[in-house]
């Protein structure tokens, strides 16, 4: 039997946030209704269990919901289901399943083990709503540990991510895309071919005839009218321009500029279109010169370009035990997916030991001396371990201007509902 939850409408409503503006259209995007006890149903299915006791929502972000789900048996499961604004209906889910056995199941990353999906709407998904059920994380999330644990575990932590890394960076695919199953894959796509000293003949053809490359589900492609518009999504010079090109089209046939008398008008530039336009035109221009020419920096790999502490598990040690929320993970350019891990990214001045006067400062000043050897020495450890088993990854953070090459392209996506102002600002130091 399934367990009855009061207060649903919770379940299907954004309830983590409110905003300023458009507040209505932003909850409605977030707004998914679904039959609870038939997800109860499938997860009671997914573990053979008598009944499902509980259920509570885990945690929400802009694109999804997670809920927690806990069996008689005590077993503890987790449901995943997609906001309408996530991305392409059927193909978000299905390359996030996809994506998670190829992680765990070829590259052997610690990835929750997917119990149960579903990817369509029809009839004959009771549960009315796309979903992914799937084991509990194992372990404690680094969110609520990071901040007590010694040194020690902290490098063992930073340790894991490194050799995480590695195993991403050893299989290299021929294409840029989103993975799925052969089975799922959009029209368009290809086989999932290949490269990696570490791969045996027979697993590159079991990856190939179980795999394909399809489009970019990234939710910047699909976000309002641009899911009906016909743009390249599976292109390095190709991809980027197609950002542009997806932005201008957009802008040409959908922007509505606002009133002066619009509380929300910022500025006369933020609300032309011609001046975005114009802008998009410059950095296509520019586009060809934002990338390097060295072949492996540009090499088709998996990445999490989001390990932030909350979406990291840990054992006792230090070792990690999970890395969640793969969602809209693709195979891009290394060049452009690359960045430090939020919590080993440190800009300041290394400062690797405490200094000779610590015993004497006062005990607030003790806590931000001590907080700044320790961040100092993880980012030490984390290049120089990468130095030596990443090589290809420790080219890109080292790369001249690397930054600046690349900031261009994270703010070309989102002039018209964001800011103007950080493409002008990326482009004009790009051509100094």
């Amino acid at each position: 039997m399934a367990n009855v939850v009061a207060n649903s409408d919770d379940f299907f409503s954004y309830t983590s946030g409110r905003w300023v503006w458009g507040e209505e259209e932003q909850l409605q995007e977030r707004y998914c209704r679904f039959d609870i006890l038939e997800l109860q149903k499938a997860a009671m299915r997914s573990e053979s269990a008598a009944s499902c006791v509980g259920m509570e929502k885990l945690g929400e972000g802009s694109y999804n919901k997670s809920f927690r789900l806990t069996m008689a048996s005590g077993k503890v499961l987790v449901a995943r289901i997609p906001n309408p604004n996530a991305g392409p209906a059927f193909l978000t889910t299905a390359s996030e399943v996809a994506t998670m056995d190829f992680l765990g199941n070829i590259l052997h990353l610690p990835v929750p083990k997917v119990l149960a999906w579903n990817s369509s709407t029809d009839s004959e998904n009771r549960v009315g709503a796309e979903y992914i059920i799937m084991e509990h994380a194992p372990g404690k999330n680094l969110a609520d540990v990071w901040s007590d644990m010694d040194l020690d575990r902290k490098v063992q932590t930073m340790k894991d991510i490194v050799d995480i890394q590695r195993k991403l960076l050893s299989v290299r695919f021929s294409r840029y895309g989103c993975l799925f199953y052969n089975k799922d894959a959009p029209l368009g796509s290809h086989p999932a071919t290949v490269k990696g000293d570490e791969l045996s003949h027979d697993l590159k053809t079991n990856i190939a005839n179980q795999f394909s490359i399809g489009s970019v589900i990234d939710t910047s492609f699909w976000h309002k009218e641009r899911k009906h518009m016909d743009i390249d999504r599976t292109s390095a010079v190709d991809y980027i321009q197609a950002i542009s090109l997806r932005e201008i089209a957009w802008i040409q046939n959908y922007a509505t500029p606002r009133s002066p008398d619009d509380p929300f008008f910022t500025s006369h530039s933020q609300n032309n279109p011609a001046e975005h336009i114009s802008l998009l035109q410059r950095y296509l221009s520019v586009s060809p010169y934002l990338l390097p020419h060295e072949d492996d920096l540009l090499g088709s790999f998996l990445w999490h370009t989001d390990l932030r502490i909350p979406n990291i598990f840990v054992d006792d040690n230090g070792n990690i035990t999970s890395i969640i929320d793969w969602q809209s993970t693709w195979a891009g350019p290394l060049f452009l997916e690359a960045r430090h891990p939020h919590f080993l990214n440190y800009n300041g001045d290394l400062t690797l030991e405490l200094p000779k006067i610590f015993k004497q400062l006062d005990g607030s000043t003790q806590i931000a001396v001590r907080s700044k050897v320790i961040k100092s020495i993880l980012s030490f450890l984390y290049e120089k371990n990468t130095a030596q088993r990443n090589p290809a990854l420790s080219r890109v953070f080292q790369y001249p201007n690397g930054v600046l090459m690349t900031d261009p392209v994270r703010f070309a996506g989102n002039t018209w509902d964001g800011d103007i102002l950080p493409l002008r600002e990326s482009l004009i130091r790009v051509q100094k």
